[in-house]
């Protein structure tokens, strides 16, 4: 089952503003590849439409790590879905970065919460 960070406040204004989200896999494995699949969306300030900024389907060698950045135009909040399939020792972390690359926000992957399906993207 895919994790999702829900959603993330995002002021669009301030010092606490993310301009991008990182989003980095690990696979711990010693031996078994695993397949990944990253969903990245944003929203306005109305909160009523989900707008998907990335989506990325690929393979993670044992031992190999993956790091992915995403834009946050005009995002009020943000949301990752992530799965992992194959290997179970596979990390999948989220951070918010500001326009300098400080760490805005941190969402580990034992923080995320269970969905029963990716958003549908159109």
């Amino acid at each position: 089952m895919p994790f999702s960070t829900g959603l993330i406040y995002n002021p669009i204004t301030g010092t606490t503003q993310s301009t991008q989200v990182i989003v980095t896999c690990l696979n711990d494995s010693l031996n078994a590849a695993v397949n990944v699949e990253l969903e990245v969306f944003r929203w306005d300030s109305t909160q009523t439409v989900r707008i998907p900024v990335g989506h990325d389907l690929f393979q993670l060698a044992p031992q190999a790590g993956r790091t992915f950045v995403y834009p946050l135009i005009n995002a009020s909040f943000y949301e990752v879905q992530s799965d992992y399939f194959s290997a179970t020792s596979t990390m999948i972390n989220v951070y918010g970065v500001d326009s300098t690359g400080q760490l805005i926000q941190r969402i580990l992957q034992s923080e995320m919460s269970l969905i029963d399906r990716f958003t549908n993207i159109p």
